[in-house]
This record gives structure tokens, sequence and C-alpha cells, in this order.
């Protein structure tokens, strides 16, 4: 590798298959989850989070997102080291989970040695994968330097939108996006809280008595682009629930013709929405 091959690094909540991270040359560090002193590793080779959502739904457990550590973020570091001094590092947002602390701790040790450039993607899942892809197809084509690349996907972060239902409180008032008072009384009449993530945080916007009035913000929400460049539905678990399928087909009445694909979120948006949600992620695109 040249001395100025640029490393990418990212965490495999980046929604991106095998394939294309070995295409473009990422590395990708594994998600690692802890629920009822068990271990779960999620990355984009293994289905272990399907196995925490399961414990999350019989258990109800507290999940601690325990990786990348600093150590795991020192030992990729440290072995990019013997081929270039130079990386990028695009992770989820600071705000969901420690993930992006770590790497910072880690990147300390390693001042004056190399050029670590820590990038908050302000986002999750697709809106990871999309960025990190682009990053590494700019960089694969060697003409762009580190800050037009930095540039590029600093331009695209506030095109990407997260918005998402649960269907239980507990998890979404554990990560402090509720108050005691409104999870107890929002229990009580069964409230169906509407999430945001904006400017990187989870943001709880509207509360729907009934889960068929929750699912109409998603495709409301939807319905206010006149155009976008991907829409991917996440939900809990392998298969497509009933609520994702319908989610889909109200999806498909509004944009014929468009593809709409399901996918089972990671643990970090679990730790916050719990085993019983679904959301989209909604690309914009940049439109000349």
């Amino acid at each position: 590798m040249s001395a100025n091959h640029i490393q990418l690094i990212t965490d495999s909540t980046a929604y991106l298959s095998v394939s294309r991270l070995r295409e473009l040359g990422i590395i990708s560090l594994p998600i690692v989850a802890e629920a009822n002193g068990r271990y779960f590793m999620y990355d984009q080779q293994t289905d272990e989070h399907l196995d925490l959502l399961r414990e999350m739904e019989l258990s109800r457990a507290r999940i601690s997102i325990v990786g990348p550590s600093p150590d795991d973020f020192r030992a990729v570091f440290h072995r990019t080291l013997y081929r270039t001094n130079k990386m990028l590092v695009i992770l989820s947002s600071s705000y969901l989970s420690p993930v992006m602390r770590n790497a910072r701790i880690a990147a300390r040790d390693f001042m004056g040695r190399c050029d670590i450039t820590i990038l908050d993607s302000r986002t999750i899942s697709v809106g990871l994968g999309l960025l990190v892809a682009r990053a590494g197809e700019m960089l694969q084509e060697g003409i762009y330097s580190l800050p037009d690349v930095v540039k590029q996907i600093r331009g695209m972060i506030p095109r990407i939108y997260v918005v998402m239902i649960s269907h239980t409180l507990d998890y979404v008032y554990r990560s402090g996006k509720l108050s005691a008072t409104q999870a107890i009384l929002g229990s009580m009449l069964k409230i169906h809280p509407y999430l945001l993530v904006e400017d990187g945080d989870i943001t709880p916007l509207e509360k729907s008595r009934k889960p068929e009035k929750a699912l109409d913000k998603l495709v409301e929400f939807a319905s206010e682009f006149t155009r976008f460049q991907k829409l991917v539905i996440f939900q809990s678990g392998a298969e497509p629930t009933e609520e994702a399928l319908m989610l889909k087909s109200r999806l498909e009445q509004l944009r014929p013709n468009r593809e709409f694909p399901i996918i089972a979120y990671d643990p970090i948006l679990a730790s916050h929405i719990g085993p019983e949600g679904v959301g989209m992620v909604i690309y914009e695109g940049v439109w000349h």
C-alpha cells in the first residue's frame, strides 16, 4: 500500500455486506452488547443480535453496549499502523452509545504517531452504511484528499433521516428519552411513542394511544419526501413482522415501483427502543 493510503474504519451497525466491506477495504469492529450477564456480538457475519432481541423480549433485560472498547480500537489502530499512518474512523452516533467515546480514548495513545480522523455520523444502521460506503468509494478512487472525503460525508449527514415507533416504554425510559412520570403515565395509557433521530440523538415527537396511529406517523413522514434515493424499514427479528409488512405495503402504495427492504435492527437501536419497534431510514440523496 502507498504511504498515502487512508484506512477506513467503522463499527458493525454500518449496514453493509461482508463482500462490500471487503471490496472497499473497510475494517468494521463488532458491536458487543451485554444483557443478564450474557454477551452478544453483532457484526456483518453473525446473527447473535437476533438472540439478543429474543432475550429482551423474554426478560426485559437492561442492555449495555460494552464494545468495541478502547482496547478493541487500540488493537485495530496498532495493526493498521503496519500499513499506513492515516485513518478515517466513521462511527454510529455518539449520542446513542459509548462507541465514539471509546474510539477517541484509544486515539489519544497514537497522537504524534499517526493521523486518525474520527467522524461522528450522527446516525446509525443503513444511514451509517451509506456514509461509510461513499467514503470508501471516494478513497478507492484515489483522487480525493481526506478533507474532500470528510466534507462530502458531512454534507450527506443532514440528508439521512431515522424515524421509529416503539410499543414499549421501558427501554425508551431507560435510555433517558422519557421522564419517570411520562413513562408511568404512558404505560398506564398504553402509549406508543413516535421517535426521530435528530442531530444524532433520539427525540420523542408524539405519543399515540393506538399502534396503527403510530404507524400512520411513519407513512406520513415518508410522504413528505417528493423523492429519495433510499428507504429501508427496520424491525425486531429476522422474519418480517405483520407491522413491518403493513408499513411496506403502505409505502408501496405511496411510491409504486420502489424497493423497500426490511432488515432487523441492531443492538444499539434495540437498547433505546426495545424488542418491539419498527422504523425507517430514509436517505434523501443529493440532487442537482
